[in-house]
């Protein structure tokens, strides 16, 4: 028996246009930039893991244990293990993480 906890995440969890500017309304291109190269370095802050796995790329919110994922590049699929995560939490938690980033 397979536990519903352990089923594939839905790809394009959100919009893939909408995730791309959700990000675009918190980062510049650079800092996007700067979270792909610190996911592959595992890097940790207060709130946020940052976690690269092959071509996937991960921001993990340590309290809520909320995970925003994509694949490759930024636009290409993302998922989310938070059903009912609105693009209004989205940006939330980049902007938490981007506070994070700052400190």
């Amino acid at each position: 028996m397979k536990s519903n906890f352990l089923e594939t995440l839905e790809q394009y969890y959100f919009d893939r246009d909408d995730f791309v500017q959700a990000f675009k309304k918190v980062f510049t291109t650079d800092e996007i930039i700067d979270i792909e190269v610190e996911c592959g370095c595992n890097k940790n802050y207060d709130n946020f893991l940052l976690h690269r796995y092959d071509d996937e790329f991960y921001i993990i919110h340590r309290d809520s244990g909320t995970v925003i994922n994509w694949y490759k590049h930024l636009g290409r699929t993302n998922t989310c293990n938070k059903n009912g995560l609105t693009l209004v939490d989205l940006h939330e938690f980049l902007s938490l993480l981007k506070d994070d980033m700052t400190e």
